[in-house]
């Protein structure tokens, strides 16, 4: 006896159906880890990414732009999908808009604008406005800033920075700011041990130099530590120790996410090892910051690995570091408020995901995708916790 095929398909599934419906699907503890060479899944529905961010009521801005850090914070904001169209904010200093002589012509009259070129390829980015923070429209600029990333990469800039922002939010300058988010550096928490003790030496600043008093310098951990307490006050939190506890024992981060109130200020600090990389060329503006060996780090060293507190020794990609930093201010994830993360890349990728890229001719690898920072902050098994019950054996 001759069945029609679509006689079978119809049986087929609705024995199908009854099956689902006797035997339900487990539900996962945690969800299965994506490969991260490359997107999966290309025939399902696309649905629309919630973020914290609404391009049409906040205003981000970026500080330290004259380093490479802020600057491919910045070139993310722009093209992430979660905070494209989001007004972001370009700080830089007066300096950058001072020009100087021309060192190969001393005849010359017309000033030269070593950062000119930068200005222009990050103001050609969508919705990005660079920002003279000694204008008087800076102050505009704080008012309207809903989100503040401290992207200086170099400690007393990154404390100077920080300083300067608080003093504004003390003084209710920046009435609508709610999210900050700050690089900090790994081994802030164990400045007493070696390498962390040798590269937090102190030093003297301007000595042999005729009618200038010398000044304390070095020690950038001290630095990075003391802007990473002076947030917390800020945000209601406590200043941590110098080995990173807290009063009474307590955990390192004391404010309950569902404790904060409405519109209250958080933050997130992301602590990195020395940073490597150059970032993606769509903002390289000087030959000279190619180098070789940043070249090769960019494409060897595609991966990170996240942990809470101060963990880790080894170097830090830029463009990862960059893609975290945004990805702590457009998540809606309570896990990451008022929380320290430290970062660092892992690597070397296998030979497939290696092939193709050359950053010196212009071909980056491409920047983390949010779903894999999301699977590195999440809870690991070992802290999900075990079911109580009663003690196992020991085996005698």
């Amino acid at each position: 006896v001759l069945i029609p095929r679509n006689t079978l398909a119809s049986a087929s599934m609705a024995s199908r159906a009854s099956l689902a419906g006797a035997f339900p699907a487990r539900l996962s503890a945690r969800p299965r880890r994506a490969s991260r060479g490359g997107a999966s899944g290309a025939s399902r529905v696309r649905l629309a990414p919630r973020a914290a961010v609404d391009p049409e009521r906040d205003t981000i801005l970026v500080t330290g732009c004259k380093e490479r850090v802020a600057q491919c914070a910045v070139d993310q904001l722009s093209k992430n999908e979660r905070s494209a169209g989001t007004t972001v904010k370009v700080c830089l200093p007066p300096s950058c808009y001072v020009g100087v002589k021309n060192p190969l012509n001393a005849m010359a009259k017309d000033l030269l604008y070593p950062d000119r070129p930068m200005i222009d390829c990050l103001s050609a980015l969508d919705a990005v406005e660079c920002v003279d923070q000694s204008d008087v429209a800076y102050a505009q600029v704080l008012a309207s800033a809903t989100g503040i990333i401290i992207a200086n990469e170099y400690a007393p800039d990154v404390l100077e920075e920080t300083k300067a922002v608080l003093a504004a939010v003390a003084a209710g300058k920046c009435p609508n700011l709610k999210r900050l988010v700050l690089l900090s550096h790994i081994g802030v928490c164990r400045r007493d041990v070696d390498p962390w003790k040798f590269m937090n030496r102190k030093t003297k600043v301007g000595t042999g130099v005729i009618g200038v008093e010398a000044k304390d310098g070095g020690a950038p951990l001290d630095k990075w530590f003391e802007a990473e307490n002076l947030v917390r006050v800020a945000a209601g939190d406590v200043s941590i120790a110098d080995d990173g506890s807290v009063p009474n024992g307590a955990g390192e981060n004391l404010v309950n996410a569902a404790e904060l109130k409405p519109g209250a200020l958080t933050y997130t600090i992301v602590r990195v090892g020395d940073l490597r990389g150059n970032g993606p060329t769509s903002v390289t503006y000087g030959d000279a910051m190619l180098t070789l060996v940043d070249n090769a780090f960019d494409v060897r060293m595609q991966d990170i690995e996240m942990e809470e507190g101060d963990q880790f020794e080894g170097f830090t990609k830029r463009l990862s570091t960059a893609v975290v930093m945004n990805r702590m201010l457009t998540s809606t994830q309570n896990r990451v408020l008022n929380k320290t993360f430290s970062l660092i890349s892992t690597g070397p990728v296998d030979r497939e995901r290696r092939k193709g890229w050359d950053v010196a001719k212009g071909r980056s690898p491409p920047p983390l995708t949010d779903t894999v920072v999301d699977e590195e902050i999440a809870p690991k098994e070992e802290e999900q916790g075990e079911v109580e019950g009663a003690p196992a054996p020991v085996p005698t």
